[in-house]
């Protein structure tokens, strides 16, 4: 299955944030570590990783961007996802990826704040978690993630991900070794520092929905879930870039809950549905 929600959770990106959603939350974490598994998207121009195509990412010249290219590049009013990987290197075996997550800034999280129910998530999946705080500011994150055998796989997973706020916007940039590894090479972990900390969110940039598919979840009140709410009030979870690939990550979520959830899990996500990215349903008025 495709394993875009790297976002990934831990980090990429779209998250559930109630309290009864921890379940959930690990099912995204559980992708998040599997990112070793091939993507099926069809590569963009080579030379698209200069420049930003959604206009909300920006990626500086001089940083090394121009030895990526995007493999898949999904945006909206309310998010982009864009992945990338060196050039020259195939989606399917590529040795790293670099995964950007744009959403609306949320009004009561801090990045730190979003790093402890990451941790906090990844010790209900992990036998062994660690996360270990290179760069921290009020606004802006950066840490290492490491999970020892977790969800399943055996080994241990390494991750760097930034957590920023930008004017209105949340920022994920997460690079992830695509086999089991402690840490990253010096060399290799200083250029990816330099990456991560070089991506920054065009403010108030509102590019023109393109195909794509999101998993949504009604809106949490202070008792249930409420259905009967505007869709542009729904929580995104997760870009799955075709309506097939969304029914699937769908029946996942609900299998994983099935098993491991608590009511309140199976509450949040029985009435999650598919929905394409330019409905107009999205950006009805409140």
């Amino acid at each position: 299955m495709n394993p875009s929600l790297v976002r990934y959770v831990a980090c990429a990106g779209y998250r559930l944030r109630v309290s009864s959603g921890a379940c959930v939350k690990a099912a995204l974490l559980c992708y998040l570590l599997m990112l070793a598994r091939p993507l099926t998207v069809a590569a963009a121009p080579a030379d698209s990783a200069a420049v930003p195509q959604s206009g909300q990412f920006s990626l500086p010249q001089g940083i090394g961007w121009e030895n990526w290219q995007v493999v898949r590049d999904q945006h909206a009013q309310h998010g982009t996802i864009r992945v990338l990987v060196p050039k020259g290197e195939a989606p399917a075996t590529a040795k790293v990826r670099v995964v950007l997550v744009q959403g609306p800034k949320p009004s009561f999280d801090s990045p730190q704040a979003i790093l402890d129910n990451i941790v906090q998530t990844a010790k209900q999946q992990c036998k062994k978690v660690s996360a270990n705080a290179i760069r921290k500011s009020s606004d802006d994150l950066t840490f290492e993630l490491r999970g020892y055998d977790c969800g399943g796989q055996t080994g241990e997973h390494y991750l760097l991900q930034r957590i920023a706020f930008i004017k209105d916007w949340e920022l994920r940039a997460t690079y992830a070794s695509m086999s089991p590894a402690d840490n990253l090479p010096p060399p290799e972990k200083t250029q990816a520092l330099k990456l991560l900390s070089s991506v920054t969110i065009v403010p108030l940039s509102t590019p023109k929905a393109s195909t794509g598919w999101f998993l949504i979840t009604p809106p949490k009140t202070s008792s249930n879930y409420d259905t009967s709410a505007p869709l542009s009030k729904w929580k995104i979870e997760e870009g799955t870039g075709s309506r097939e690939k969304c029914k699937e990550l769908q029946a996942f979520l609900s299998s994983f809950v099935l098993k491991q959830g608590s009511a309140g899990d199976k509450e949040q996500v029985k009435d999650a549905r598919c929905i394409s990215m330019d409905d107009p349903k999205l950006e009805a008025a409140n």
